[in-house]
């Protein structure tokens, strides 16, 4: 059978790619803002409209729409009638919350039944973890951190699929969390225990496994904690004022002392660099 799009068919026989579809464009600018979000490339706090994201990013605005509408229900996008989307700021708030729901989530995996191959898959991740240490370069931590998110997932991926969407949006936003703090400085965070996990889990270990998934959990909360101490940024009131559409190299950062970004909004708390205006 000859393939129409093989180098060596006849020109006349090649065929052009067929260009995306509607739900194919939406999962590609999803995938695109989401990954922005996770990395801080879209920083916490920023306020950009619809169509400058579009532009920003290369993508259809229709698709734009479709992908901050989905974003928005994971939390991660805030609407803002009349003035655009924000990006979830970073607070106090949203690590404490974080924390409290990994705590409650996570233990599952402790209890997981693996086999022979999955375990050899969980101890070549962790190979590789351990081959990067706590190298502090940005290139390195880089690798580290995609290296750890994979053996996640392949925890997570032996959960009830329910279980498993929520834990892994929990490290989507732990890691965001991560990406944001060290950008400003912070310390590294440390390495995942992952040989140790792989091993507890393996010998079937539950009580070992979820001790050390608490350790990676506190590690978590103790490295954001101290980031946000010693974040140079001063809080401000302005009055109760909505934050202003900014362009999409400024930023605008809500601290709330309550439950959340929304309530950080309505009572005018923002953080901000220099003096209050």
């Amino acid at each position: 059978m000859y393939d129409d799009n093989s180098p060596f068919s006849p020109k006349d026989r090649q065929k052009t790619p067929e260009p995306l579809k509607p739900v194919q464009k939406a999962a590609f600018a999803e995938e695109r803002l989401t990954q922005a979000i996770l990395w801080c490339e879209l920083e916490p706090g920023l306020t950009i409209t619809e169509a400058a994201l579009a532009t920003r990013f290369g993508l259809g605005r229709a698709a734009t729409r479709v992908a901050l509408a989905r974003l928005s229900t994971l939390g991660f996008m805030l609407s803002i009638p009349r003035e655009g989307w924000r990006v979830l700021p970073m607070s106090g708030a949203l690590v404490g919350q974080v924390v409290d729901a990994r705590r409650m989530a996570e233990p599952a995996l402790a209890s997981l039944t693996i086999d022979a191959q999955k375990s050899a898959r969980l101890f070549e991740l962790a190979d590789m973890i351990e081959a990067v240490g706590s190298a502090s370069e940005e290139a390195a931590r880089t690798t580290r951190t995609g290296y750890e998110r994979t053996f996640r997932a392949e925890l997570s991926s032996e959960l009830n699929p329910f279980v498993a969407t929520f834990v892994e949006r929990l490290w989507d936003h732990s890691d965001r969390i991560v990406h944001f703090f060290e950008k400003q400085g912070a310390a590294p965070m440390p390495a995942l225990k992952a040989s140790a996990i792989a091993a507890a889990l393996r010998d079937g270990r539950a009580d070992e496994a979820r001790a050390f998934l608490d350790e990676a959990i506190e590690q978590f909360r103790s490295f954001a904690s101290d980031a946000l101490l010693n974040n140079q940024s001063e809080l401000a009131l302005t009055g109760g004022t909505k934050p202003q559409e900014k362009a999409p190299t400024q930023k605008q950062y809500g601290v709330s002392p309550q439950t959340g970004p929304d309530r950080a909004a309505s009572r005018g708390w923002t953080s901000s660099k220099g003096n209050s205006s």
